[in-house]
């Protein structure tokens, strides 16, 4: 086979040193197409002989590990065949896939410590009739290499990870979230090597991207993939809660923390207005859902500032574009 790739590089680097005159002069096609004929009918007279000698891939894939050990690497090796036999035979596998992945069952095989790391070894030897009434017609098996093949094997563990979003959302004008996006389920196990799932500690979504949404979205999403471990599901169902929001606003009163108990403040103004949107569907929040206060634990009573910074230490989880006026107020201390 090696003899048909040498004459036809051959012929083709003869072929391109006829360009130029090709170019200047037509008579050089007529050569060019007798040379094509003759090396045409020269390929049909080689891959008639039956004394071509050749190597071809020939896949294998490795099935039913146990629960509690798996495969280091790609499920997927390749053997490789040397086979003999008619040139018309091995170019067909040369031009295509002949062969389907032959499934090798890990159970079957024995194991051994091989370096210092534990796996399975695979004689090829013992799949040689096997693989040879797979081959074509006429077609004779010389040779399997390797003749055998370490599998390592690495011990399998198993972890349940929450599930975790990604996902970009925008809303259309007026409209916001309405509660936390949620996930059926919102957890799954998760298996494969241990120093693997150390790190890991949670499971990602695929990159979602949301846009313009005015009302509750629910979409069936996959999961990321991750290198060497299994999931328990590949999808996931998730929720986005949407609802038109309006502007509301509550006055809440200014307290003082670190205060000798001797003093009483009295701001100017005494109150802050909080302001926030809120879905349709909700209560608008009460004063006492907040709480602003202005603290005195770290400033010097006898020589106080003008003006005191107002916190706000307590809000509401779930409300959305809050903000509060003013930022600072002017205040007295008086003695009880």
């Amino acid at each position: 086979m090696d003899n048909v790739k040498s004459l036809l590089k051959k012929y083709f680097h003869l072929i391109t040193g006829k360009t130029k005159e090709i170019r200047e002069d037509g008579n050089a096609l007529i050569f060019l197409v007798f040379l094509f004929v003759s090396m045409c009918f020269w390929i049909l007279n080689a891959l008639q002989k039956d004394n071509y000698t050749t190597e071809v891939n020939y896949p294998v894939r490795f099935t039913n590990s146990s629960d509690t050990e798996l495969v280091s690497g790609n499920l997927k090796r390749n053997l490789t065949l040397k086979i003999k036999g008619g040139g018309f035979g091995i170019l067909k596998y040369h031009l295509n896939d002949q062969f389907l992945s032959e499934s090798i069952d890990l159970s079957e095989l024995q194991r051994i410590v091989m370096n210092g790391s534990t796996g399975a070894i695979l004689s090829s030897t013992d799949y040689y009739k096997q693989i040879e009434g797979k081959l074509a017609n006429g077609m004779e098996l010389v040779n399997i290499a390797p003749d055998t093949l370490f599998i390592p094997l690495m011990k399998k563990v198993s972890k349940k990870l929450p599930i975790q979003v990604k996902a970009t959302v925008s809303f259309k004008q007026q409209c916001q979230y309405s509660g936390p996006i949620s996930v059926v389920p919102d957890s799954i196990v998760v298996s494969g090597p241990e120093n693997v799932l150390d790190s890991l500690q949670y499971v990602s979504t695929n990159s979602l991207n949301y846009e313009k949404l005015s009302d509750t979205l629910v979409r069936n999403v996959e999961l990321a993939d991750y290198d060497m471990l299994e999931l328990e599901t590949k999808r996931v169902v998730i929720t986005i809660p949407v609802e038109p929001f309006t502007e509301a606003f509550v006055m809440v009163p200014v307290k003082a923390i670190g205060l000798p108990d001797s003093l009483v403040l009295k701001s100017f103004p005494s109150e802050v207005k909080v302001s926030y949107h809120i879905g349709l569907s909700r209560k608008l929040y009460r004063s006492r859902d907040f709480n602003v206060n202005v603290d005195f634990s770290s400033l010097d009573i006898q020589d106080p500032p003008s003006r005191l910074k107002v916190k706000l230490s307590a809000m509401p989880e779930q409300i959305h574009n809050m903000s509060y006026s003013p930022l600072f107020v002017e205040y007295l201390l008086e003695k009880k």
